[in-house]
């Protein structure tokens, strides 16, 4: 999914910003919209549901209460696996005088891992301070009334993945006279993965920058 279009952020992103407000200044290579556009922040370019349903045959041809309590039970798990949504970063504005924009955005430091490396929920779980989901080496500050290089969404950086694992179990069983008595059970989350909300802040410059505090589930 591609779009030029901002302010879809979510519980999994935040938008980067708008860097130049969209005045349109001919030949110039940032006042053109048509530069702004590549991955949307709603692309998920990855999701697999599986959600079977098993029929236990246990009780078959029994009678009585033997048939009633364990005959006819089914159980569906749904289980997920969903990649996460781009990602940006923008920059703190110290100065108003930056020319006809809005938001600055940081340049690119050459070559550093955009990421910290390291699954982030297992170093959060060792240890909360842990947490930083963006490299702050990848980034140096944009000079007052300069652009940043760095583009909307950051290339091949995804928001962590959103994986999750429901489970039911249910019975119907005949009461008689053409009616029926269903049970359920459902479980959420029964295996409590986690699922991270946005960094609390996509701001280069800010004491909380790319830092993982919240979840979103």
């Amino acid at each position: 999914l591609n779009d030029n279009q901002f302010g879809q952020g979510n519980y999994y992103t935040s938008a980067p910003g708008l860097q130049n407000n969209y005045t349109v200044v001919p030949d110039s290579p940032y006042y053109d919209p048509d530069l702004e556009y590549g991955r949307s922040l709603l692309d998920s370019p990855h999701k697999i549901v599986m959600a079977p349903t098993f029929n236990l045959p246990f009780g078959e041809a029994q009678s009585g209460w033997v048939d009633a309590l364990v005959s006819g039970w089914s159980f569906t798990p749904v289980i997920t696996f969903s990649s996460g949504f781009p990602m940006g970063v923008s920059q703190n504005q110290t100065t108003t005088s930056f020319l006809l924009g809005n938001s600055l955005r940081p340049n690119i430091v050459p070559g550093q891992d955009f990421l910290v490396g390291g699954d982030i929920t297992e170093r959060i779980t060792n240890n909360t301070s842990d947490n930083l989901y963006f490299n702050r080496a990848a980034f140096s500050a944009t000079p007052t009334n300069r652009f940043g290089d760095a583009p909307r969404t950051l290339p091949g950086v995804y928001s962590p993945w959103r994986n999750n694992v429901h489970f039911a179990i249910s019975k119907t069983p005949n009461t008689g006279k053409g009616t029926s008595l269903s049970v359920r059970i459902e479980v959420l989350n029964m295996l409590n993965l986690v699922q991270w909300a946005s960094p609390a802040s996509s701001a280069f410059g800010n004491s909380s920058f790319g830092q993982i505090t919240n979840q979103a589930n």
